[in-house]
């Protein structure tokens, strides 16, 4: 496997990655009946989402997805992509989501600190920030990124490769990696 396609975030007029995830899930295809497929080793899901932080809302805007069968949403068809990632892509769905919880948004990436696995951790973004959402709504925003370099300058390696090669510690790292969980106490 290689590091994976994060879902992507529009967050005052900036593009952002998403890099944790806290609460009820997100939208995937399936929620509008499509079961993606592989699309590479690099988007082992098979689907990449395009969300919109506007007017204190979260919006699904786009997705583009590997499917044989892609059915319309909100009225939308979807455009057929032909490349080698994506058969399908969505534009302008407009769909406020029913997320509640927090999530982290990442820009602003550190090229040094690119782990070939999984999801990128949220300090190797020089710019992290913390939405708290209810039903959708975004209630706050807090900025991580002054916690993201101090543990940079504690341990820039932490989370980067297993705590040894024994099999469970490999296992657990890269569950890990594929996980959008996050924990910084």
């Amino acid at each position: 496997m290689t590091a994976q396609i994060p879902d992507e975030f529009r967050y005052m007029g900036e593009l952002y990655s998403l890099v944790g995830l806290k609460g009820s899930p997100l939208y995937t295809p399936q929620d509008f009946g499509i079961t993606p497929m592989m699309a590479s080793t690099a988007c082992y899901r098979g689907f990449v989402m395009r969300y919109d932080c506007a007017d204190g809302r979260l919006i699904l805007e786009g997705m583009s997805v590997r499917t044989e069968e892609a059915p319309p949403i909100n009225n939308i068809d979807p455009m057929e992509e032909g490349g080698f990632f994506f058969s399908h892509r969505y534009e302008n769905l407009g769909l406020k989501t029913r997320f509640s919880g927090s999530m982290l948004l990442g820009k602003d990436f550190i090229d040094s600190m690119y782990v070939h696995m999984g999801f990128q951790r949220p300090m190797a973004f020089r710019t992290l920030l913390e939405l708290q959402i209810e039903d959708g709504d975004i209630l706050a925003t807090n900025d991580l990124s002054a916690k993201m370099e101090e543990l940079r300058n504690r341990d820039s390696r932490m989370g980067a490769q297993p705590d040894s090669r024994d099999h469970d510690d490999v296992m657990s790292w890269v569950e890990d990696a594929f996980s959008l969980d996050y924990d910084f106490e």
